[in-house]
């Protein structure tokens, strides 16, 4: 189930409209409706976690483990980390598909996937070259 019918199905099931679903969480329609035909998902695990509550549904129900590395990885490098992070999911789900991989499997080497990624991001280091830092030192000295 993808998380779009999930927030429809506890939607429906605590008898809200779109609008009251809006409101109680603090977005437009327009974003409920996003989410509910899976073309959004909710930037920030607060906005999940608010979801969750008003919904009255566990956190991990709507949260999956991808779209959890999804959003934490935005919330530590932004939009373009945000982006990375799909591009890596949607390829792995490319990877698995039609295969004979048992689902721990398949679940693990995602974990491990996911693992590298951060890893990578994280002794990544920006290069600028000298000409172009800004030292206090430096600026102080020129005056």
């Amino acid at each position: 189930m993808t998380f779009g019918e999930k927030v429809k199905k506890a939607r429906k099931e605590k008898k809200m409209s779109q609008d009251e679903l809006a409101k109680a969480v603090s977005v437009s329609r327009r974003t409920i409706t996003s989410w509910e035909t899976d073309t959004a998902l909710p930037r920030t695990r607060a906005v999940y976690e608010t979801l969750a509550k008003v919904l009255g549904v566990p956190l991990n129900y709507l949260l999956s483990d991808d779209e959890a590395f999804i959003v934490d990885t935005a919330a530590q490098y932004g939009y373009r980390g945000r982006k990375d992070a799909e591009q890596l999911v949607a390829d792995a789900a490319t990877l698995f598909a039609g295969g004979d991989m048992a689902e721990e499997d398949a679940d693990a080497l995602m974990f491990a996937l996911q693992n590298a990624y951060l890893d990578a991001k994280r002794k990544n280091k920006k290069y600028t070259p000298k000409k172009y830092r800004q030292n206090d030192d430096s600026s102080s000295e020129a005056k």
